[in-house]
């Protein structure tokens, strides 16, 4: 997940790309590693929601990203990425090791221009369909064919991916293949080298997007293992 205030003591994202700014600008829910100060986040974690730190095991809720999901949590080493509205939330999981992330953010259609470049942004479609024909399409990123499948009890679309930022990507924008806008964080994001599984959930009143992913100093058959058992907890309906 390239956003929100990364737990640098909990989370073992520190130091995989620069640090983010406060405005949203250039800041991420998907750059692993990368943090953003002054987001307002739970004073404690209160049961049943993601906050930074460690999460115990146990039902959450989320209403976000623009639906209302609710999933279970095993009892196994997990921690968070606060719940912000109009953003969603990460979980991390500490056996895994290395950089990764499970995001869980909404998507409106608002997508970066150029896959190097946050300076513009245009709209396209905001279903899942459309946003797998972006990401297919998108400079960097090479993806499998989409797989639907359902998650929560609500349709989607499943890939897996790898990604690669070519020089001239590298010197223009700052090492990062740039996806959609986010509200408050200002995007989401791919860095080079990694592997991800994403799926784009059509939720009735929003589509929601969750990315498994990880730098190759992660286990990411152990992330990916763990996580889809997490999506396969939820239950996902219209707000």
């Amino acid at each position: 997940m390239k956003r929100l205030a990364v737990l640098a003591s909990v989370v073992l994202l520190a130091g995989c790309a620069p640090s983010a700014s406060v405005t949203p600008s250039p800041s991420p829910i998907a750059t692993l590693g990368e943090s953003i100060a002054g987001i307002p986040s739970p004073a404690a974690c209160d049961p049943g929601v993601v906050c930074d730190g460690p999460l115990a095991a146990g039902d959450y809720v989320s209403d976000t990203t623009g639906v209302h999901i609710e999933f279970t949590l095993d009892d196994h080493d997990w921690s968070g990425l606060a719940d912000i509205q109009d953003v969603g939330f990460g979980l991390f999981l500490a056996d895994v090791g290395g950089n990764h992330a499970i995001s869980v953010v909404p998507y409106s259609g608002e997508i970066f221009t150029d896959a190097c470049s946050s300076e513009a942004t245009s709209t396209i479609g905001a279903t899942p369909a459309d946003f797998m024909t972006f990401l297919a399409a998108r400079t960097g990123v090479t993806t499998t064919d989409p797989l639907e499948v359902a998650v929560g009890g609500r349709p989607a679309l499943q890939v897996d991916l790898t990604t690669e930022v070519d020089a001239a990507c590298e010197a223009t924008g700052g090492g990062r293949i740039w996806l959609w806008a986010l509200p408050v964080v200002g995007d989401f994001h791919f860095n080079d080298a990694e592997t991800a599984r994403v799926i784009a959930v059509d939720g009735g009143s929003a589509t929601v997007i969750i990315v498994i992913e990880a730098f190759a100093d992660a286990d990411y058959d152990h992330l990916l293992d763990h996580a889809m058992e997490v999506v396969e907890t939820m239950v996902i309906a219209p707000l």
